[in-house]
C-alpha cells in the first residue's frame, strides 16, 4: 500500500479504473501489485497493457484504460506547442518529441505524420519497449501514414539511458521504414533520438 501522497493519489487512480472496466476484479490487489512492482508508483502508468494483462491477469479493457493514462497525459503536454504544429526543421521536430518523451524510464517510439506544408495531422505510439529496446512494426507506421493522408512521416524515439548514437536496430528500422513509405509515395524526413537533454536526427546523422 503506498505512503506517499502522490503514490496513494495514482494507487486510487489506477484501482478505480479498474473497478470501471471490470467489476469483477480485485482492483485493490492489482492496483497494489502494479504500483509497488515499479519502485515509484507512477512507473506502473509506463507499462504496456499487454505486460499489466500478464502480471495482474486483468482484461483488455481495464489493462488498455491504464495504458492510456500516461499517454495522455504527455499529450496535453505537447498540446501546449498547438494542436497541429508546424514541423519544418529538425529542430521542430525535435523540440516536440523531447516533451512527449520527456521523463520515460523505457523506450517508446512514435510515428508523426505530416501533411504537404509538413503541418502534423497525427502522432501515433507505434512501439513501445523495455529499457534498452522498443518493438517496432513497420505495418503500423504505413496503415498510419495512409489513414491520415501523410505526405511526409517523422519518427522518433527516447534513449532512456542516455546518449544519442543509434543502434544497430535504430538503423535497420529507419532504413526498412524509409524504404516502405517511399513505396507509397510517403517520405521520411528522418528518425530521431531523443533524450531528455537532446535530440538527434540518424539521417542528419549521415548514419543512413
Amino acid at each position: 500500500m503506498p505512503e506517499s501522497a502522490s503514490d496513494r493519489a495514482v494507487f486510487d487512480t489506477i484501482k478505480a479504473l479498474i473497478a470501471a472496466t471490470q467489476p469483477d476484479a480485485d482492483a485493490e490487489a492489482a492496483a497494489d501489485l502494479l504500483t509497488s512492482r515499479q519502485g515509484r508508483a507512477s512507473r506502473a502508468f509506463e507499462l504496456a497493457a499487454e505486460d499489466i494483462s500478464q502480471l495482474t491477469g486483468l482484461g483488455n479493457a481495464a489493462a488498455n484504460a491504464i495504458d492510456m493514462i500516461d499517454e495522455l497525459s504527455r499529450y496535453a503536454g505537447v498540446e501546449k506547442m498547438g494542436a497541429q504544429p508546424l514541423l519544418i526543421s529538425l529542430d521542430q521536430a525535435g523540440t516536440y518529441f523531447r516533451a512527449l518523451c520527456r521523463g520515460r524510464h523505457i523506450e517508446y517510439c512514435y510515428a508523426a505524420c505530416l501533411d504537404a506544408r509538413k503541418r502534423l495531422i497525427n502522432c501515433r505510439l507505434v512501439g513501445k519497449g523495455t529499457l534498452n529496446a522498443a518493438q517496432v512494426y513497420i505495418r503500423s507506421i504505413l496503415q498510419n501514414a495512409l489513414r491520415s493522408g501523410a505526405s511526409y512521416v517523422y519518427l522518433a524515439h527516447n534513449h532512456p539511458g542516455g546518449g544519442l548514437t543509434p543502434s544497430k536496430e535504430d538503423i535497420t528500422l529507419t532504413r526498412a521504414a524509409s524504404q516502405a513509405l517511399r513505396m507509397i509515395g510517403v517520405s521520411l524526413l528522418d528518425h530521431i533520438i531523443v533524450t531528455d537533454n537532446a535530440f538527434a536526427g540518424i539521417v542528419e546523422g549521415g548514419w543512413v
